[in-house]
């Protein structure tokens, strides 16, 4: 093998010398609960495992697919599915689906990624009511660097993802859009068999894999700090949160932290504007969605029940207070709170207030 590509052996004691950092990182976070110390653990795990899933195995941009194994980060909606695929804007693709049930499907563009550089940002953003579809729901999408096509998502040269996020109303019944991907004039593009395994290229990999842990724990805890200095309470989600991690543009993002002791409940009153979509849910204090397939851990604008003053009001809680619209906390005293108001023609803000379950 040539010495230019072999592989040094410190590169893995550095590997998991970032991952001790971030279980670190973890400790010096965590409550003295221990629900939220075993499931920050179990999150490190989980970001371990995706982030040598993603980076080992290095999918290829020019055998693209969509996955949907994305790990639970940042407060993940329970109504959206999340989909991924590795590209380069050096390509051009074409992606071909078919609506279903999907409620909306928001299609982005981006460079670079969390917990690292300048974070995650976005070239190109399409949502389902962008594009040009047939009576059947279907429809294809050019992504490239020039524009073509009725339906065009952005490339630059430096974009190496695609994100996707399907809003599915109902995990339980509704069926996603079905999405596919692949590479445009594939004909006159030279694509040679992958060379064996180099030593650096995995070390590099290595090295991302654990910067990538380490990054995305230390930008959440922040968020978690910062959300629990003001304990029960909804707020605008601070844009300089937001830079290192893009969403959709075309969403308000709120966000709290609810810390409730024996008996108590935290009452949520929203005003909706008028929006295409809103929701507001739960997640632990490492802002994991909690377990929405079995726990009632969220309302949005299609299942929550408003009252006579049109108003709706959701109570936050252990146990079920008999209210109409109930988020059960499934177990946690803590945790944080997140809200998203879509292509919404005015911002509302939440109002709460901590009450006594009789």
């Amino acid at each position: 093998m040539d010495n230019n590509s072999a592989f040094d052996e410190k590169s893995w004691d550095e590997f998991c010398s970032n991952l001790q950092q971030a279980g670190q990182q973890i400790l010096n976070n965590t409550p003295d609960d221990d629900l939220d110390k075993a499931e920050g653990y179990r999150y490190l795990a989980r970001l371990t495992h995706s982030a040598l899933g993603r980076f080992i195995e290095s999918p290829q941009p020019l055998r693209p697919s969509f996955s949907y194994n994305s790990p639970k980060i940042g407060g993940d909606n329970p109504d959206y599915l999340y989909g991924s695929a590795t590209i380069s804007g050096q390509y051009d693709y074409i992606i071909r689906g078919k609506v279903n049930d999907a409620f909306n499907v928001g299609i982005g563009s981006y460079y670079g990624g969390l917990g690292a550089g300048k974070g995650l940002l976005c070239s190109g953003y399409l949502i389902l009511s962008d594009l040009k579809k047939d009576k059947e729901g279907n429809f294809e999408i050019v992504v490239s660097k020039t524009e073509q096509g009725d339906n065009w998502l952005p490339l630059v040269a430096e974009s190496n993802s695609l994100l996707v996020r399907q809003t599915v109303l109902d995990r339980l019944t509704d069926q996603p859009a079905d999405l596919s991907i692949e590479l445009l004039n594939i004909e006159s593009i030279d694509i040679k068999p992958p060379q064996p395994l180099n030593g650096k290229k995995f070390e590099k990999s290595l090295q991302t894999a654990g910067m990538f842990v380490g990054g995305v724990v230390g930008q959440f805890i922040n968020w978690t700090n910062t959300f629990k200095q003001n304990p029960n309470q909804i707020l605008s989600t601070d844009p300089k949160l937001l830079e290192f991690a893009e969403g959709d543009p075309n969403t308000l993002y709120y966000n709290g932290y609810f810390d409730l002791a024996e008996g108590e409940a935290l009452e949520v009153t929203l005003d909706p504007p008028v929006c295409e979509y809103w929701n507001l849910q739960v997640a632990n204090y490492w802002l994991e969605s909690l377990d929405y397939m079995d726990y009632n851990t969220n309302f949005n604008h299609s299942n929550a029940k408003k009252d006579t003053d049109g108003k709706v009001r959701i109570i936050i809680s252990k146990s079920d207070p008999g209210a109409q619209n109930w988020i059960d906390t499934a177990g946690h005293d803590r945790g944080c709170i997140s809200m998203r108001w879509i292509k919404a023609e005015r911002d509302s803000q939440p109002e709460t207030r901590l009450i006594k379950i009789a």
